[in-house]
């Protein structure tokens, strides 16, 4: 149909789907938080400069250094040998104030 607004819109997905990057934090992406395997809580990505890393941010803050962490999918695992509980309650407080 002359002067229809089908190829428009195809044309505006194809713009839009090529200057799409999956690699862009949207302000509601959230990870799940897990210590030792055990669901701690959610960590909610408040802008687009935040990422799960500011987990590890907080914890050194509270003087817990001794633990190794990762990503894997949406699941932030942290591991611990030491003062685990502690750590466990101060990320639940962290987690839920946010």
């Amino acid at each position: 149909m002359p002067g229809g607004t089908e190829r428009t819109m195809l044309g505006l997905a194809a713009f839009m789907n090529s200057n799409f990057d999956s690699s862009t934090k949207l302000a509601h992406d959230r990870y799940e938080v897990y210590v030792n395997g055990d669901f701690v809580g959610q960590k909610n990505l408040l802008s687009t400069r935040e990422d799960v890393t500011s987990v590890n941010e907080f914890l050194h803050s509270h003087g817990y250094n001794d633990f190794l962490s990762n990503i894997d999918g949406d699941h932030y695992h942290i591991q611990t040998e030491k003062k685990e509980r502690e750590l466990k309650q101060a990320l639940q407080i962290y987690l839920h104030s946010r």
